[in-house]
């Protein structure tokens, strides 16, 4: 049965697709044309993908996943809203990157969905805060690897919600409820909806992997993050930094890499 809160989100992420597919920080354009919208972080925590599997988690509309096509690899892209897949099937056509598949489905409905396995999964940016269960996600992962393969994440760090104005508090069970909230690029736009998000401490993030079996590899955390947050962040080597162009006094990113083994 779909999560209720999730389809909240799957209503406000059908909404956001139109704000954000022409907006200036995601490059949609640029991609179609030949770009890539991978980062530094991503690109050399996974290497060489070229005849590798690729399994997107919450891929919205695509870029990311055409970007790792580009490189070589073959890549399943999955995402809870229906006007993202819509969008990423198009785009992979304007791309001329026709054989990537996109499928609509909530990332912790997955189990039984899509029938074979990756070598790799991949996930970034803004995304685990929108998770009720990161056990059940930890387990999805771990399903769809194949032996020796490899998860990969970069992401928000937890640690941020401290630094919110107000702060929120970093081991916080409920959902927090945000209506009418700002979006992300055009701060201006308001959504309809209400999003809900959850706070995952990250220490809870490292463990679920490691109970659904998998070795953690590497853990990193970042002094800058993926977006501009607010004014006076300037952007630098695909990241954005405080102003006036230094370095966090607090994690603002982390990535953690994990095998299955074999």
């Amino acid at each position: 049965m779909p999560h209720p809160d999730h389809e909240k989100n799957r209503d406000a992420w059908n909404e956001m697709v139109g704000v954000h597919i022409n907006h200036p920080e995601y490059r949609t354009e640029e991609v179609i044309s030949g770009g890539c919208s991978l980062k530094q972080i991503e690109l050399e925590a996974l290497g060489d993908v070229t005849g590798r599997h690729l399994l997107h988690l919450q891929c919205q509309f695509g870029l990311d996943t055409l970007s790792w096509m580009r490189r070589g690899a073959v890549v399943t892209g999955v995402d809870i809203s229906d006007e993202s897949i819509r969008r990423a099937n198009e785009i992979k056509v304007r791309a001329g990157l026709e054989k990537a598949e996109f499928i609509r489905c909530d990332v912790l409905d997955l189990i039984g969905v899509i029938d074979k396995k990756y070598d790799l999964v991949f996930q970034s940016y803004g995304t685990h805060c929108w998770l009720s269960d990161i056990h059940k996600w930890a387990k999805v992962v771990s399903y769809y690897l194949k032996p020796g393969g490899s998860f990969f994440i970069v992401d928000d760090h937890p640690i941020k919600v401290l630094f919110y104005k107000p702060p929120l508090n970093y081991f916080d069970r409920e959902p927090e409820r945000t209506p009418a909230a700002p979006d992300y690029c055009d701060r201006n736009y308001r959504i309809k909806g209400e999003l809900v998000e959850w706070q995952h401490p990250l220490s809870e993030i490292i463990n679920v992997f490691i109970e659904a079996g998998l070795i953690i590899e590497h853990v990193g955390e970042y002094a800058y993050t993926y977006y501009k947050e607010g004014d006076g962040y300037t952007e630098r080597n695909d990241h954005y930094w405080l102003p006036p162009g230094g370095l966090s006094t607090y994690p603002m990113m982390m990535s953690i890499k994990a095998r299955k083994p074999r």
